[in-house]
C-alpha cells in the first residue's frame, strides 16, 4: 500500500483518568496528532464515527468495556486505523498475545517514561507513513529498525520481491530523516543502458556526446542534500559500478565529459529483487560495492509470507478506494476473505492493492463473494458463472445445459433460452434434463419427451452427451447446406475440431 504521507494525523483517545489523557494529549501533538478523548468506550465510539482516526490509543480498563475491545470495534469500521492499548509493563509473550488478538502495538505509559512514550508515538507515525498494516513480526521489525537509521547517513540495501513495497520503505526513511524537506530522487538502473544510465546519474557537459546541447545535471546533484534511491542496483553495468564506489566513498564525482569535481551531499539507499550475492559471485556485481551498499540490510518478506496480514491490508485499501472514489463497500464473505487468504499473491501487496480496488469498484456496493474473485485465486472457481444456471448439480448435468445454451447461440436468441433454462429449474433440480411438456423455443427448436419422428431436434431424457453432441452437429450441418465454415463458427468450434467430430461420428 502506498505511504501516507501527512503532516496532520488524528486519534480517539479513551480512558477514565482526565489526567493521564491530558498528558497523552500533550504527547501525541508533539507530533501533529489530534486527540479526541473518551473517557468510556461508548463515547469512543461516537467520537470515531464523527472523526475517523489515524490512531486508537486506548488505557485497558474502562467503566463500560475494555481498551481490547474499543480498539476491536473501530477497526472493524476503519482497518487503517493503528490500534494502541495503553497500560503497565508486561512480559513479551503477553504483549504478543493482546497483537494477536486485535491490537497493533501495547505502549508502557506508567511512571515518568516520557522518552518511551516519545519513541512509540515516532514508531506509531512511522508505521503510518510507511502504509503497511499488518501485525506480522518481520514487519514490526522492519518499523523498528527503519525509525532507528531514519536519521543517520548510513547506506540501506533494501531487499524483496517484485511489489513488496521496497520504494516506499526507502521514501519513509527520507520521510522520518532529517533530509526530509530536500529531495527524493529514485532512479532505475536496470532501465538504462551504460552511457544513458551515467548521464542520468552525474549529469554531462555540453558537446561531451551527440545531442548534448547543454549542460545538464544528474541525480546525484539534483538529490542534494537529500535521498538517491538506486532501484534495481544489481542490473548497473560494471564501469558504472566503479564511477558510483568512487562517489560513495568520497561524496565527488565527474559529470560525463567533464574535468572537474562536483562535490554532493546525498544519502543513497539502494533496492533490488534480485540475489546480490549470487551476482557477486557471478562476477555481475563489485565484491567492494556490494559490502558499501549492505551496510544495513532490509528484506521485506513476500505477501505469502505474512498471510496473517491479507485481511486487513485488504480491508485497508478497499477503505482507501471507498474514499477516493466516492463508492460504498458492499461487504465480503468469509470463504471470499478465506481464499485471499490462501492465495500465494506473485504480484505480492501491488497485486493485492489492484485486486482490492478493482473488486470494490466492480462491485457497485453489492457483497464480494467467492464468485467474485478472479479464477487463479479461487483455483476455478469463475467455471460455473457462464452458465445459463447456478451450477450446482453433478458437472454432466451442467455439461448438458452448456449444449442447450450452444443451442440458443444457434438461434440468436441466447435470453429467451436462458428465461426458459431457469424456467425448468424444477424439473432439473428434479434430476430430469428436460420438461415433461414440450417447451418451443422461437426458432422452432423443441425440447421434449420423445414423441415419433419430427422436424424439430428431439433430447431424450437421460440421454449422454455424446448423444446430444452428434445430434447438434448433425442437424446444424444440414441447416447451413453441409457448409462446414458456417458450422464451424455457429457451433462456437474451430473447422479442424468439426472435422474430427464428424469423423467421430461418422457424419458425411
Amino acid at each position: 500500500m502506498p505511504a501516507v504521507h501527512k503532516k496532520h494525523y488524528t486519534a480517539i483517545l479513551v480512558g477514565p483518568d482526565p489526567d493521564r489523557l491530558a498528558v497523552m494529549t500533550s504527547a501525541l501533538a508533539r507530533h501533529d496528532i489530534e486527540s479526541h478523548t473518551a473517557g468510556d468506550g461508548s463515547s469512543a465510539l461516537r467520537a470515531a464515527k464523527k472523526n475517523r482516526p489515524d490512531f486508537v490509543l486506548a488505557y485497558q480498563d474502562l467503566p463500560d468495556s475494555s481498551g481490547l475491545k474499543v480498539i476491536q470495534s473501530i477497526k472493524k469500521r476503519n482497518p487503517l486505523a493503528l490500534g494502541v492499548l495503553l497500560g503497565p509493563d508486561l512480559p513479551p509473550a503477553l504483549r504478543r498475545r493482546l497483537i494477536d488478538e486485535g491490537t497493533d502495538e501495547y505502549l508502557r505509559v506508567e511512571g515518568s517514561n516520557h522518552e518511551e512514550i516519545n519513541s512509540g508515538i515516532l514508531r506509531l507515525v512511522a508505521r503510518k507513513q510507511i502504509g503497511i498494516i499488518g501485525k506480522n513480526e518481520k514487519m514490526l521489525q522492519i518499523f523498528e529498525t527503519v525509525e532507528s537509521i531514519a536519521p543517520t547517513k548510513v547506506t540501506v540495501l533494501i531487499t524483496g520481491e517484485s511489489g513488496t513495497g521496497k520504494e516506499l520503505i526507502a521514501r519513509t526513511i527520507h520521510a522520518r530523516s532529517g533530509r526530509r524537506d530536500k529531495p527524493f530522487v529514485a532512479v532505475n538502473c536496470g532501465a538504462l543502458p551504460q552511457g544513458i544510465l551515467e548521464s542520468e546519474l552525474f549529469g554531462h557537459e555540453r558537446g561531451s556526446f551527440t545531442g548534448a546541447i547543454a549542460q545538464r545535471k544528474g541525480r546525484f546533484e539534483i538529490a542534494d542534500g537529500g535521498t538517491l534511491l538506486l532501484d534495481e542496483v544489481g542490473e548497473m553495468p560494471l564501469g558504472t559500478q566503479v564511477k558510483l564506489l568512487r562517489v560513495l566513498e568520497e561524496e565527488r564525482f565527474m559529470r560525463v565529459g567533464g574535468s572537474q569535481n562536483v562535490r554532493s551531499d546525498v544519502r543513497v539507499l539502494a533496492s533490488t529483487n534480485s540475489d546480490l550475492r549470487k551476482l557477486v559471485e557471478d562476477g555481475s556485481v563489485r565484491t567492494d560495492l556490494y559490502y558499501r551498499l549492505n551496510v544495513v540490510p532490509i528484506h521485506v518478506p513476500p505477501l505469502r509470507e505474512r498471510k496473517e496480514d491479507i485481511p486487513a491490508i485488504f480491508l485497508g485499501v478497499v477503505e482507501e478506494t471507498c474514499i477516493r472514489n466516492g463508492v460504498i463497500f458492499g461487504g465480503i464473505t468469509d470463504q471470499a476473505l478465506e481464499a485471499l487468504t490462501e492465495y500465494h499473491w506473485p504480484g505480492n501487496v501491488r497485486e493485492l492493492r489492484n485486486l482490492a480496488e478493482s473488486l470494490v469498484v466492480l462491485s457497485a456496493g453489492k457483497r464480494i463473494e467467492p464468485a467474485n474473485l478472479p479464477e487463479q485465486i479461487t483455483g476455478g472457481g469463475r467455471a460455473g458463472r457462464d452458465l445459463p444456471v447456478v451450477v450446482t448439480r453433478p458437472r454432466s448435468e451442467g455439461e448438458r445445459d452448456l449444449f442447450l445454451w450452444r443451442l440458443a447461440e444457434i438461434d440468436g436468441r441466447v435470453s429467451e433460452l436462458t428465461k426458459i433454462v431457469l424456467g425448468l429449474k424444477d424439473a432439473l433440480s428434479g434430476g430430469n434434463l428436460f420438461a415433461k411438456q414440450p417447451v418451443v423455443v422461437p426458432g422452432g427448436v423443441t425440447y421434449a419427451e420423445p414423441q415419433g419422428a419430427g422436424s424439430e431436434m428431439i433430447a431424450r431424457r437421460g440421454a449422454s452427451i455424446r448423444e446430444v453432441e452428434r445430434e447438434l452437429v448433425e442437424r446444424t450441418l444440414k441447416e447451413v447446406g453441409g457448409n462446414r465454415k458456417k458450422a464451424a463458427k455457429l457451433l462456437g468450434m474451430g473447422e479442424r475440431t468439426l472435422y474430427r467430430r464428424m469423423k467421430q461420428y461418422n457424419l458425411r
